[in-house]
């Protein structure tokens, strides 16, 4: 059987919690597509963020009519076009008031062995405050980062930007979450891993590891459960 793979933001959420609470937490995780996805908001970074390209020099910046008219095409349904237009508003009225600039910058998936590969980044850096920061913007309402999803996933980044990217040493990282709706957004909040005590590399594997074996386990004990009913078997052989 193939196991599920766990989106990244529920392995950071979760990878971090004792055994008795990790497998409570798997447990009420269920297989299948979501009802939408930010997948729209995803394709707009480069016009909230103002991101420049080398090739063409410096461009305006978008305005908001023109990102929320692309959202609205991307989305596949109503709710989805709510739900993305909400974030990018919050996200769009953050950058604009931070004065935020971007350039591109390729960031590979991080290997974390069976589990697959992990990405808790955007392939951007940006310029706030005048320091660059490589940024993960986490757009969930429910089943988001906790603080310690996001110590996990600010330790995944610090792993993969910083020990991988020599050139990346001294890049600030930041996590972009946002608050409940009010009216037509939601308000980005940024975290930052500064003076944050994060997670060795070997201790991520560890985490990641043993979440992968018992979600491997939930999904055979689920599998099995499903063909006992589908053959009508119950009980054991005897």
């Amino acid at each position: 059987m193939k196991t599920p793979p766990l989106p990244d933001i529920d392995l950071a959420r979760i990878a971090p919690q004792p055994y008795d609470m990790k497998r409570k937490s798997l447990l009420a995780m269920r297989a299948g597509r979501p009802p939408f996805s930010y997948r729209p908001l995803r394709q707009c970074f480069s016009d909230i963020f103002d991101v420049q390209s080398e090739l063409l020099g410096p461009t305006g910046k978008t305005p908001w009519k023109v990102i929320a008219s692309k959202i609205s095409r991307l989305s596949r349904s109503e709710k989805e076009k709510a739900a993305n237009l909400r974030v990018a508003r919050g996200l769009h009225d953050f950058a604009s008031r931070e004065g935020i600039e971007g350039r591109s910058f390729d960031i590979y998936p991080f290997p974390m062995g069976a589990a697959g590969k992990v990405v808790y980044w955007q392939s951007l850096i940006l310029a706030i405050d005048g320091r660059p920061l490589v940024p993960f913007v986490e757009p969930r309402s429910a089943r988001g980062l906790t603080a310690e999803g996001r110590r996990f996933a600010f330790s995944m980044m610090h792993e993969r930007i910083r020990v991988d990217n020599p050139d990346l040493a001294e890049v600030r990282l930041g996590v972009i979450k946002f608050g409940a709706p009010t009216d037509d957004r939601r308000t980005a909040i940024l975290y930052t891993a500064d003076d944050l005590a994060l997670y060795p590399r070997d201790a991520l594997q560890e985490m990641v590891s043993s979440t992968h074996t018992m979600w491997k386990e939930i999904c055979s004990e689920r599998e099995f459960e499903a063909r006992r009913r589908a053959t009508g078997t119950e009980g054991g052989l005897f």
